[in-house]
């Protein structure tokens, strides 16, 4: 195939390159977006595709002393790519999990970071997780045919380790000239403090989030029985998250039946929710069943530990005919 035929079969075909990276792009939000994270905050730069430019892709079809390709146009499959950068190397797992599960496309799992770990143990390299996607099934896209032959490169790595590959890439693995060994030496080290970093990173994030109310699941499980006794879905704040930490000595697994019995047998405290919902923003979350059970139950340890201004606790008291006031 010369330059022209291969500029020419470009041509034709860009526009199916394009819909299919948009499209998987859409797709894997969209499951994102089901797995309750919202894409602002969990995806760390905006998630898009892009098609290689025409004098890239020219350039590496037949310009490349480290390439050598007998089609190159088939062979060469990152045509389009897509980036999806996290925080943690644990969100990637997350990412990995939807492209392997999906409906839509085939995967060729080519590189991660693990396996060159598990391979070359002693090197410190550019890391990083892609797949080759391609249509599981021929589609039709917003009126463009999208072949089951046509990939899509998808790249998922963290926010340290995109930098590294932002920094070095252009610089190093695409240099005219040859890279000195000292400059070769210097991002190997940048790496392994990459890895040490992205590492120290999670197990921050493991002993931040994952103490007996995520693994118990009370937050969910609150929701669900505030749900069933007022048939109201409740509007869980992050405050729910400061008030259970504060008493997380009482989280077990009996904490629950505790409350919902409680709530059985003070059906009103239902009826109370109904009527106040929109006069403060306690009576919309899920917290408020824990607090009336507190009130009643454990009100010293509610009272000496409760990490908001006290007055807030004075309406749920007197719904329950509780004092508080002597315990000033």
């Amino acid at each position: 195939m010369t330059e022209e035929e291969f500029q020419q079969h470009w041509d034709r075909d860009k526009l199916a390159y394009d819909t299919w990276g948009e499209f998987i792009v859409s797709e894997i939000c969209k499951e994102l977006i089901k797995a309750e994270k919202s894409i602002d905050v969990f995806l760390k730069i905006p998630p898009k595709h892009r098609l290689k430019g025409d004098q890239s892709l020219i350039d590496k079809a037949f310009y490349r002393p480290d390439k050598s390709y007998t089609d190159p146009y088939n062979e060469i499959e990152d045509k389009v790519g897509a980036r999806f950068v996290v925080l943690l190397i644990e969100d990637i797992k997350l990412i990995i999990d939807i492209v392997k599960r999906s409906e839509f496309w085939t995967f060729d799992a080519c590189k991660h970071f693990d396996e060159d770990k598990e391979r070359e143990p002693l090197l410190f390299t550019y890391q990083s997780v892609h797949f080759i996607l391609r249509p599981k099934n021929a589609l039709n896209v917003e009126g463009c045919s999208i072949t089951t032959e046509i990939p899509c490169e998808v790249q998922i790595r963290t926010l340290l380790q995109h930098a590294h590959a932002e920094l070095t890439h252009d610089a190093i693995y695409k240099a005219k000239r040859a890279i000195k060994p000292s400059v070769h030496r210097t991002v190997a080290k940048s790496m392994a403090l990459i890895e040490t970093t992205d590492g120290f990173f999670n197990e921050v994030s493991l002993q931040l989030n994952h103490g007996p109310v995520e693994e118990l699941g009370i937050v969910s499980k609150l929701d669900a029985l505030y749900f069933s006794s007022t048939r109201i879905k409740p509007n869980t704040q992050k405050s729910i998250l400061t008030i259970l930490d504060e008493f997380e000595d009482l989280v077990n697994d009996n904490l629950i039946h505790s409350i919902e019995s409680y709530i059985k047998k003070t059906p009103e405290i239902a009826e109370i929710i109904q009527e106040k919902y929109s006069e403060s923003a306690l009576y919309k979350q899920s917290t408020v069943l824990f607090l009336y059970w507190m009130l009643k139950r454990k009100k010293k340890k509610l009272l000496s530990g409760w990490p908001f201004d006290r007055s807030l606790l004075e309406p749920l008291a007197n719904d329950i005919g509780v004092g508080i006031m002597d315990d000033y």
